[in-house]
């Protein structure tokens, strides 16, 4: 792993500069965003996951990518983002991570593929990350802690879509026009966080039971 992380470093740094000098700002944060999920694959692939761990994963995912489809009509209300919180509370970071990630590029599937895909991946896979740093909490189904953490994660994925926002006019950069992002997507935020705390208070007690006894089941 050690050998990896030193290429990927070095292809890094010259790729970064590359992109820097000719102005391709964009291109060079979607490269950092691949990047830096890169590790969190070669990692679970190195520890050689179980087929039974596989087999979950990827039905949880296809779980996500039908929620999302189902909520097609409704753009910003979907339970995608309040299931990969779930899992992550269940489950533990790593398995959040790959969840959240790989549910918005398959998603996207349906959806269209696009420079916002790597954006998208990150922002919900750091959600199913920090989610399952909070897997051993005793409060996974607190009804105020899961309204904190669904309205937190509702800001975080709209703060970090309005980046893409703002370098998606002329691959620059610029506060200001990052603040007009925010203000003018703000109704979107709201929503964010109403879909999140909503799904969250509907499926939080049914799922996190149901999903511990898949853990014991199968010794995650």
């Amino acid at each position: 792993m050690t050998w990896i992380s030193l290429v990927m470093m070095i292809v890094l740094s010259l790729l970064t500069y590359i992109f820097y000098h000719y102005h391709q700002l964009n291109l060079l944060i979607i490269l950092l965003i691949i990047l830096s999920t890169l590790p969190f694959y070669f990692r679970y692939e190195y520890r050689k996951p179980r087929a039974r761990e596989i087999v979950v994963l990827a039905i949880y995912i296809a779980l996500c990518v039908s929620s999302r489809v189902l909520f097609m009509l409704t753009p910003s209300f979907k339970p995608m983002a309040a299931l990969i919180i779930i899992v992550g509370l269940v489950f533990g970071k790593e398995f959040g991570f790959l969840c959240g990630s790989l549910s918005a590029v398959v998603s996207n599937i349906f959806f269209g593929q696009g420079p916002w895909t790597p954006y998208q991946m990150l922002a919900l896979a750091l959600i199913g990350f920090i989610s399952g740093c909070l897997s051993h909490s005793s409060y996974k189904q607190n009804k105020i802690f899961l309204v904190i953490i669904g309205i937190l994660s509702g800001i975080f994925y709209s703060l970090l879509m309005d980046i893409w926002g703002v370098l998606s006019v002329d691959q620059t950069f610029l506060l200001s026009r990052y603040m007009v992002m925010i203000v003018s997507s703000l109704p979107t935020t709201i929503i964010y966080c109403i879909s999140n705390v909503l799904f969250l208070m509907i499926l939080t007690p049914a799922m996190i039971k149901k999903l511990e006894r898949v853990k014991i089941k199968y010794e995650f």
